[in-house]
């Protein structure tokens, strides 16, 4: 599963536990235009490979199975307005602290997903001369699994048809070794 489109199954989960807030993975925020109080920002800060296995499915037909287990580490910043507060945050991450490793999610496209460990709330609000700017974050690790399907044509017996042109000092340096080939000699 892409950076982006597992960030996107997470806010999407959230904004259906506030429906209020914004969502936004990091790559699209930069180029938005619409930027609205309160939101949920997203950023991939890790995705690495941890268990790959290939397993042959049919040895008749050659089709092959290649799966890859990723850990992604997500991180989640809420910028809140004057109407939220941290609790509506905890509230966010409680729900998803409640499944973490319990049981794999399946989305409508059939993508597979668990929640490893989910960071503490940690609070990153800016204060300036002039304004206060409430923010939380906290971090994701999920694990994704990935399966790659490839079909490989099985080949029984192979015959070769050997003709050589040019000379015979070529073929006679060759001949034993091409005559064990053919034959199966050791």
């Amino acid at each position: 599963m892409k950076n982006r489109e597992l960030e996107v199954v997470l806010l999407k989960e959230m904004q259906k536990i506030r429906p209020n807030f914004q969502i936004k993975p990091m790559v699209d925020f930069k180029h938005s235009e619409e930027k609205t109080l309160p939101r949920v920002v997203s950023r991939t800060l890790n995705n690495s490979i941890v268990e790959r296995y290939e397993e042959r499915k049919d040895g008749d037909k050659g089709i092959y199975q290649q799966i890859e287990v990723h850990r992604h580490t997500i991180s989640f910043t809420f910028t809140l307005s004057k109407k939220e507060s941290e609790e509506d945050v905890e509230e966010i991450r409680k729900h998803f602290s409640h499944i973490v490793g319990s049981e794999w999610w399946i989305d409508r496209a059939g993508k597979e997903l668990v929640i490893e460990e989910i960071t503490d709330l940690i609070d990153v609000s800016e204060y300036t001369k002039d304004s206060y700017t409430e923010r939380y974050s906290f971090d994701m690790n999920v694990r994704t699994l990935e399966e790659n399907i490839a079909e490989i044509e099985h080949v029984e017996k192979v015959e070769l048809e050997l003709k050589v042109k040019g000379g015979i000092i070529w073929r006679s340096k060759f001949k034993t070794f091409f005559e064990r080939l053919l034959n199966n000699d050791k």
